[in-house]
C-alpha cells in the first residue's frame, strides 16, 4: 500500500490540473462519471472488483454540496441462491414505465430503523441479528405482517465485501459544462484510515447507512430491453458519516 504522503501528492497533482474533461460523453451523464474520471487520471482501470482501487486505497468521489448517498460496496445475499433474481421475481413489479411489461424491476432503499414502503404493496426493513451474525431483509405487508424473511447476508460476507475500505480517500469536485461537455475540478479530499466493521453495523442500526437494491432494465445500448442488475449494496445516507466508519482521518 502506498503511503498517505503519496496519496496527498497524487491528489494535489490532480487538483492543480483545474477543470478536466469527463471521461463520459455528455449524453451519458451519470453518477459514476465523476469517480471514473478521477480514477482514470490516477491510472486506475474501471472496475467493480472487491479489491481497493489505488495501490491499497479505495477511491470515493462526490460532487460539491451534494447531499446524496455515498456507495460503500456491493454484496449479493448469502441466501437464497441467486438472491437478486429471487427478489426481482418474487417482489418486483412490471416495468413502471410500461416499455417492457414482461420484465420486473425492483428498486428500493431499505433501513434498519424504520420501514420503507415499496411500490405501495409492501413494507420493508433491515434486521440486524447479532446472535446469528446476519443482516436480514424483512418483507411485510402494509399491516407490517411478515411475508418473507428468507433473504440475508452473513456478517462474514459483509466483512469480505467491505475489506477494500480499510483505507479510503474521498474527494469532492465541482462540475462545469465547457463547450457542451462536462468537466470536473477536484477541490478537497480526506484520507480515512482504519475501517471499523462494527461501526458499519451500528450505522446501519441507526439508519445512517442503508441497503439499496437496483434491479432495473437496460433502456438503451446493445442490451436494451434486458434485465440490468446495477448492484445492490450498502450506502451511507450522507457522506458526513465517513468519519464514523474509520479510526482516524486527515485532510488532503
Amino acid at each position: 500500500m502506498v503511503s498517505i504522503e503519496r496519496v496527498h501528492s497524487e491528489f494535489n497533482r490532480i487538483k492543480e490540473m483545474g477543470y478536466v474533461l469527463s471521461d463520459r460523453p455528455y449524453d451519458e451523464k451519470n453518477d459514476g462519471a465523476l469517480g471514473n474520471t478521477f480514477e482514470s487520471i490516477l491510472g486506475v482501470t474501471e472496475n467493480n472488483l472487491k479489491e481497493a482501487d489505488f495501490e491499497g486505497w479505495e477511491c470515493k468521489s462526490q460532487r460539491k454540496h451534494t447531499s446524496s448517498a455515498s456507495s460503500l460496496f456491493t454484496c449479493k445475499p448469502d441466501f437464497p441462491e441467486k438472491g437478486d433474481g429471487y427478489m426481482r421475481e418474487n417482489w418486483g413489479v412490471p416495468d413502471p414505465d410500461g416499455d417492457y411489461p414482461n420484465i420486473k424491476v425492483f428498486r428500493t432503499s431499505v433501513y434498519a430503523h424504520r420501514f420503507s414502503v415499496v411500490y405501495e404493496k409492501y413494507k420493508m426493513r433491515l434486521e440486524i441479528d447479532d446472535d446469528s451474525e446476519k443482516l436480514k431483509l424483512i418483507l411485510c405487508d402494509l399491516d407490517e405482517r411478515i411475508v418473507d424473511d428468507c433473504v440475508y447476508w452473513s456478517f462474514n460476507s459483509l466483512k469480505q465485501a467491505s475489506s477494500k475500505l480499510k483505507n479510503t480517500f474521498v474527494v469532492t469536485a465541482d462540475e462545469k459544462v465547457i463547450d457542451g461537455k462536462i468537466h470536473f475540478k477536484f477541490l478537497t479530499g480526506k484520507a480515512f484510515l482504519g475501517f471499523n466493521f462494527q461501526s458499519l453495523i451500528e450505522l446501519i442500526r441507526d439508519g445512517k447507512a442503508r441497503y439499496d437494491n437496483r434491479l432495473g432494465i437496460y433502456r438503451s445500448g446493445k442490451n436494451q430491453g434486458k434485465e440490468h442488475n446495477h448492484g445492490g449494496g450498502i450506502r451511507l445516507v450522507n457522506s458526513e458519516y465517513y468519519k464514523d466508519l474509520f479510526d482516524s482521518y486527515v485532510d488532503l
